[in-house]
């Protein structure tokens, strides 16, 4: 019973910092998601793939003001719905995940070795990933100005008519190998910091 209490408040806690962490950071991730953008056209664009992209120069400077300029203010939390949907859970069901792995696989008599920290951190990352890419997919859409969805229950039924189960899992591969390693190192050098910190303060 307590291992399930301590994975509920692992899960609402998680939440929360989802939800706190979207709120303040979506104009970054929007920005992100246009330069990004900006430069597969512009490639396209140079290789004479498509039409030629109107592009903003300088950056992610100006990338914040032409969306100020031409969406106002608000523009800069286009797509804050998707995202609050992806990262509220997503947040909430990646420590879930990551503390019901270390409860299970590793005893509770000894610390976790580097490359187990390693693996926890990739492995929760992986089944979180998975288990959200559609919303990810829609999420990235919204952001991209490109696509008029009016809700994301609309776009995740959208794609899957226009463009079947690929559609919503499209670039699962690449998301998952990016944000797998990233989050095993990120928990490992996280885990043994805090270990180091805990050991200097116990002398």
């Amino acid at each position: 019973m307590s291992q399930k209490k301590s994975l509920s408040a692992t899960f609402l806690a998680g939440s929360v910092s989802g939800t706190c962490t979207t709120l303040l950071l979506q104009p970054l991730d929007l920005v992100k998601t246009r330069l990004q953008i900006s430069a597969t056209a512009t490639a396209g664009a140079s290789c004479g793939i498509g039409p030629s992209p109107v592009l903003v120069r300088g950056g992610m400077i100006a990338t914040f003001s032409s969306v100020v300029q031409h969406e106002k203010i608000s523009g800069l939390w286009r797509g804050l719905s998707p995202s609050l949907s992806r990262c509220v859970p997503g947040v909430g069901l990646y420590f879930t995940t990551l503390t019901a792995l270390q409860q299970n696989l590793i005893p509770e008599n000894r610390k976790a070795t580097a490359v187990e920290y390693l693996a926890l951190g990739g492995l929760a990352r992986s089944l979180t990933c998975a288990a959200l890419l559609p919303v990810t997919v829609v999420k990235t859409r919204f952001e991209s100005g490109n696509f008029q969805y009016s809700g994301v229950m609309t776009a995740l039924r959208n794609v899957k008519a226009q463009e079947g189960l690929r559609g919503l899992y499209s670039g699962g591969s690449a998301t998952i190998l990016r944000d797998a390693p990233f989050s095993g190192l990120y928990y490992l050098f996280y885990s043994k910091g805090k270990d180091y910190v805990a050991q200097f303060h116990d002398r």
